[in-house]
């Protein structure tokens, strides 16, 4: 079972250990926002994995020179921000959608949603 599961992950462009690594990030956000129902925080380690196994080959292109243990730490990193980073890109989306001329603006906000972690309005 594990060895297909292992299978699936490399098909699908995902390294084992970042996925870990982003869980136990999303796992720890949800832990210590203590915000929501027990599904949302949940689904917050779900999304946080799966942010970390995606966007930490990206994250390691950027990186000239990471190490497999520097990754794995971004993972982590990834993990505890993927819920902020997927509302912050949706919020972005929506704006983009009613205002295509706003989108300079919009990436900033971004930014700033990311980096603190909530949504501004």
């Amino acid at each position: 079972m594990l060895s297909f599961i292992a299978a699936w992950l490399a098909a699908s462009g995902i390294h084992p250990q970042h996925l870990v690594a982003g869980l136990f990030g999303g796992i720890v956000r949800a832990v210590v926002g203590k915000q929501g129902s027990i599904w949302e925080r949940l689904a917050t380690g779900f999304v946080g994995a799966l942010a970390a196994g995606y966007l930490t080959p990206l994250v390691a292109l950027l990186i000239v020179g990471a190490s497999p243990a520097m990754l794995n730490g971004v993972a982590f990193c990834l993990g505890l921000m993927g819920m902020s980073l997927c509302e912050a890109l949706i919020a972005v989306g929506k704006d983009y959608a009613r205002n295509p001329g706003k989108l300079k603006q919009d990436v900033r906000s971004f930014l700033l949603r990311v980096l603190k972690g909530k949504d501004d309005g």
